[in-house]
């Protein structure tokens, strides 16, 4: 998939493979964590091994610009659980059996995320979605820092304005969870326009969010799960940005 200035591909050689792993060292991993260290600066973690890795490549200049990391349900061996369930509960929507695919390592290029790579890389995925017919794309999405009571607003207006249903039983499995606002105590679209670009994103697509968070100490994050129903979504917003 391609526009006049950039492309978009799964990568396919280890050089590729390898500038994503780059692209994810440098321009996310040590953003969240300053003191993170891996000799050879790439970031690489088990599951790398069962996932396929999207790339935005700039034509003008052949470098990888963006990327995303994506994992089906059937890539993962029998038993082993999303990467989203380290921090989520999954089994009610696994129990469906509807396919799923799942989504993580979102990065962008800091020079690039006033482009449109975010857009092309989503544009690429919902199609890929779309023509292998899965149903759900899952995923965890990143508040910066670890401090809970910093998003208190953005959490309750996920809670509030698009909360997954209850019925499909996930549940963060960290306990402590702050006490939520109720809709008379901010500005609904205030806080919608500061959520971070790629949550913001997902809202528009239609997705729906866990009510509680997980911290990810190690990361250096506060992270929501994500869920898109592609049999419930947001297509007149996907048709005309998105274009698919």
């Amino acid at each position: 998939m391609e526009n006049e200035r950039f492309s978009v591909r799964f990568a396919e050689t280890e050089q590729e493979k390898n500038s994503a792993y780059a692209l994810r060292y440098n321009d996310m991993l040590l953003e969240y964590r300053k003191d993170a260290s891996v000799e050879n600066g790439l970031d690489i973690t088990p599951y790398d091994a069962y996932a396929r890795q999207i790339i935005c490549v700039d034509n003008e200049t052949g470098e990888v610009v963006g990327c995303y990391r994506i994992i089906t349900s059937e890539d993962l061996p029998d038993g082993k659980p999303f990467i989203s369930e380290e921090e989520f509960t999954l089994d009610t929507l696994k129990a469906t059996g509807e396919r799923i695919a799942e989504l993580s390592r979102a990065v962008v290029k800091k020079e690039y995320r006033n482009s449109v790579v975010l857009m092309l890389l989503l544009r690429f995925i919902v199609k890929y979605i779309r023509e292998e017919n899965y149903r759900f794309i899952i995923g965890d999405a990143s508040f910066f820092g670890t401090d809970k009571s910093e998003y208190v607003k953005e959490l309750s207006y996920l809670a509030t304005y698009s909360a997954i249903d209850e019925a499909y039983g996930v549940k963060s499995r960290e306990e402590k969870q702050i006490e939520l606002l109720s809709e008379s105590e901010y500005d609904a679209k205030e806080v919608k326009h500061a959520l971070p670009a790629l949550i913001r994103a997902y809202y528009s697509f239609g997705a729906k969010f866990s009510r509680d968070s997980f911290t990810d100490w190690e990361f250096g994050s506060v992270d929501v799960f994500v869920l898109l129903d592609t049999q419930n979504y947001n297509e007149t917003y996907i048709k005309r940005v998105l274009k698919v």
